[in-house]
């Protein structure tokens, strides 16, 4: 067999397996929509009898596009009815849709009415989007102390988000006394619960030895902490460049930049290594069979943020590159120099008179 038949061999191969990969996820896809569909028909039934986590679920369906056309303002419609019932969470609903401008006008007053209203029955979610609200001036005045406030009470609660923010402003001393101890024991909090926010801060902070004793070795576990977290949440098409990553940028995470001495070249080639095998993870994250199944349609992926974001990495790698290059022939002269024999001056060549 010919190389040009084994080719066109194993094109047809992979075409006749991205087709029935296609057809496939189609068929599912639709005995999908038909469960999802009777599954609207009886919760919209007990809606209109009044139910009122059947009218929030319902509205949820209608966000989300399942079993019934996808419908912002007929969203709006259904939380609106629970909301007005004192549903906590139609209430939050009702506000993220005020907040966000979808199926009604951008209001943020609205917004916090809402919230507040959510958040006054101990919802967590609702309390720190509304300290968020408050920390931006969003629909309220700015109110650091305020924002803190609420941060706290939905840190208690378990709330990640707001126990990372409330850690930011003990970090800061915005709204509180700045406090790096206090800002820890937050973050940890965070970190405790996968935030890979407040892990990377807290190896910052025990690298550093701010709130913390420091402690090459603990900031070295979170960040081994943060490494996992990747590992598994992505197949094992990008495991690689992940370990790559972690291998190439742990000595620049970990070794204070006074500790390399004349070796600073090598953290400069690090960094370059590390942005450049980042810049490969992002090509390779694309799945083949959803990218083969997006040719096959004549879908294009036209996220100008993606090459934003892949321009911006590739010019990192480009600049510590030159840099280490730079850095390396300094180096090199410097020890050069160091290598030859003084350089008599002129009067040491005169004869005596």
């Amino acid at each position: 067999m010919t190389l040009f038949w084994k080719i066109a061999a194993i094109t047809t191969c992979l075409a006749v397996m991205g087709v029935a990969a296609i057809l496939w996820v189609a068929h599912n896809r639709k005995a999908t929509e038909r469960k999802l569909a009777a599954t609207a028909r009886v919760i919209r039934l007990r809606a209109d009898q009044g139910d009122v986590k059947a009218q929030y679920r319902l509205g949820f369906m209608y966000r989300r596009g399942q079993g019934v056309p996808q419908d912002n303002a007929e969203a709006v419609r259904w939380w609106r009815k629970t909301a007005e019932q004192g549903y906590a969470d139609g209430e939050y609903a009702l506000s993220f849709m005020y907040r966000k401008g979808q199926g009604i006008p951008q209001d943020f007053t609205e917004a916090v009415r809402w919230c507040r209203k959510s958040a006054e029955q101990s919802d967590a979610l609702a309390q720190y989007v509304l300290g968020l609200m408050y920390y931006r001036g969003q629909g309220v005045p700015q109110d650091y102390a305020e924002a803190s406030r609420w941060y706290r009470k939905a840190a208690v609660q378990g709330n990640a988000d707001s126990q990372h923010d409330l850690g930011f402003m003990y970090y800061l001393g915005q709204g509180v006394p700045q406090d790096y101890a206090e800002a820890s024991r937050w973050y940890r909090k965070a970190a405790d619960q996968g935030d890979t926010r407040a892990q990377g801060i807290l190896c910052y902070m025990y690298r550093q030895g701010q709130g913390v004793q420091r402690n090459y070795a603990e900031a070295v576990r979170w960040y081994g902490k943060i490494a996992a977290s990747c590992l598994t949440k992505d197949g094992p098409l990008v495991a690689w460049t992940y370990i790559a990553v972690i291998l190439f940028g742990l000595p620049v995470m970990v070794v204070p930049i006074r500790r390399w001495g004349r070796a600073k070249w090598l953290s400069s080639a690090l960094c370059a290594a590390t942005c450049a095998t980042m810049l490969v993870h992002e090509l390779l994250s694309e799945s083949l069979p959803g990218l083969l199944a997006r040719c096959l349609l004549g879908i294009t992926l036209g996220s100008f943020e993606r090459i934003l974001w892949l321009a911006l990495i590739a010019s990192v790698s480009a600049f510590c590159a030159v840099e280490a290059v730079v850095e390396a022939a300094r180096g090199s002269k410097r020890d050069g120099e160091q290598g030859q024999p003084p350089t008599p001056s002129d009067g040491a060549l005169k004869s005596p008179a």
